[in-house]
């Protein structure tokens, strides 16, 4: 079996202690986002285990990719992407709502490419689907 790149002690170092739900579910995201790193490493042929072994700097750059990802479903345990709240007093209402951060997950488990930034090679997408040749055809 493959192990993660993180464990939980990591994720509280760096953001809060963690529940003790808070900490097995992070046992969880991080072997989640740990598979998802070696996925993605493998559509850019690297294998990512490979490539941190006797690195220490791409070893601690995996670790934070993958705590990273978890910490953005951690902050957001219900899946909420908006959230709405409203106090009715007599014939007042007072009503307060909004979008969560966008760096906090919607409850997916996501790599983000800033946190691959150094660790794989990163491909730009700029849009483009294909090219169009004009006058083809033409005589």
């Amino acid at each position: 079996m493959l192990k993660p790149f993180a464990q939980p002690a990591d994720i509280a170092s760096v953001w809060r202690p963690l529940t003790s739900t808070e900490h097995e579910t992070s046992r969880g995201l991080l072997l989640a986002a740990s598979n998802r790193l070696r996925l993605v490493g493998r559509e850019l042929g690297v294998d990512v285990d490979e490539l941190i072994e006797g690195d220490d700097l791409l070893a601690a750059a995996a670790q934070t990719a993958v705590v990273n990802a978890a910490i953005r479903v951690l902050k957001n345990p219900d899946s909420l992407r908006q959230y709405q709240r409203s106090e009715t007093t007599g014939p007042f209402t007072e009503s307060e709502g909004g979008t969560y951060d966008n760096t906090v997950s919607a409850g997916v488990l996501y790599l983000d490419p800033a946190d691959l930034l150094g660790l794989l090679p990163v491909v730009e997408d700029r849009g483009r689907v294909g090219t169009i040749r004009l006058g083809a055809g033409l005589a």
